[in-house]
């Protein structure tokens, strides 16, 4: 079985707050999960943000739409045929409503007497975890979104336009896949999105491969040197930083650090830096010297390296 709190560990700090275990409950809410009058997709800022283990059910929740999606409620007719959409967004069409309130995006109903959720590092004993669902950046996005992927390459499913009751209660059932989305305008409000964050869900089969992706290191450099043409200016930037490499290394160095570095670097520079992973960080400073060169700077300050960041569209916050 899957270690729960080292999949948290490998994950906290680069998702918010807690990864969040989703168990469906086809019998009983175990008396661990606080049975709360709340909206049912937001159980996941619930334990997400404040540590709490919490449930709905049938009588304990505040969205009528909420529960028909998770499969305890028939909800009103109006809501079965998708009306209230249709007759309050002028965008929708009887047809598009109504899709939307059936087949793939509900769970049938009584499969379920309720949902819970927990932070994944603090799951009661005995209970079984569906999937995790994350909040994250994009960048992450990229990497928890591919615990199936790298297994039998099938990408997750790109969900967007459903609600995101469907994308945390349902489509993971009916798909049996990850889920990335950005979740609906609802599920956003209810769990205090900011703009740059979405979800992520990925179904229990595949989190050991999750854990094995957020622990692994993997070889970046070779993975980019795999896709360059032999005509690359990238092979040309590679013989440069090599003989900078090997005329510096003729000379005394101080650490191992600085090493790996053919240029000018300030301290500051150098510790930001130095927060890089250890399989990319050879990578990532020929990329900054690269950056450097190219813009005509021969000093690398902290100010280059963020630069440098920025130009490739990473977020410079990762390295904190």
């Amino acid at each position: 079985m899957i270690n729960l709190v080292k999949l948290s560990d490998s994950l906290v700090g680069k998702v918010r707050g807690n990864p969040v275990a989703i168990s469906l409950f086809k019998e009983t809410i175990p008396e661990s999960y606080q049975q709360q009058k709340v909206v049912p997709c937001s159980i996941v800022r619930h334990a997400m943000d404040y540590g709490e283990i919490v449930s709905f059910d049938q009588h304990h929740h505040d969205c009528t739409t909420g529960v028909y999606t998770a499969g305890v409620d028939p909800g009103t007719e109006e809501i079965r045929n998708g009306q209230y959409l249709a007759r309050n967004i002028p965008a929708y069409t009887d047809l598009g409503a109504e899709q939307i309130k059936t087949g793939d995006y509900v769970l049938p109903q009584n499969t379920v007497v309720g949902i819970g959720a927990a932070p994944l590092a603090n799951v009661p004993e005995g209970i079984h975890v569906d999937w995790v669902v994350v909040v994250c950046t994009p960048h992450w996005a990229n990497f928890i979104g591919g615990a199936r992927t790298v297994l039998d390459g099938t990408p997750p499913r790109g969900s967007c336009g459903s609600s995101f009751c469907s994308d945390l209660f349902a489509i993971p059932w009916h798909d049996d896949n990850v889920v990335i989305t950005p979740g609906d305008l609802g599920g956003r409000m209810n769990n205090r999105l900011k703009p740059e964050e979405m979800f992520v869900v990925v179904p229990n089969q595949y989190l050991e491969s999750l854990l094995n992706i957020m622990t692994s290191t993997p070889d970046a450099r070779a993975v980019l040197e795999a896709t360059k043409p032999e005509d690359s200016e990238y092979w040309e930037k590679r013989k440069r930083s090599k003989r900078a490499k090997q005329a510096k290394a003729s000379k005394p160095s101080q650490d191992s650090l600085d090493e790996k570095l053919s240029m000018h670097w300030e301290q500051e520079a150098k510790n930001l830096i130095a927060m890089t992973p250890p399989g990319i960080i050879e990578m990532a400073i020929n990329n900054v010297e690269d950056f450097a060169r190219d813009t005509g700077v021969d000093r690398i300050t902290k100010s280059v390296v963020l630069d440098q960041m920025k130009s490739i569209g990473m977020d410079p916050s990762m390295l904190n």
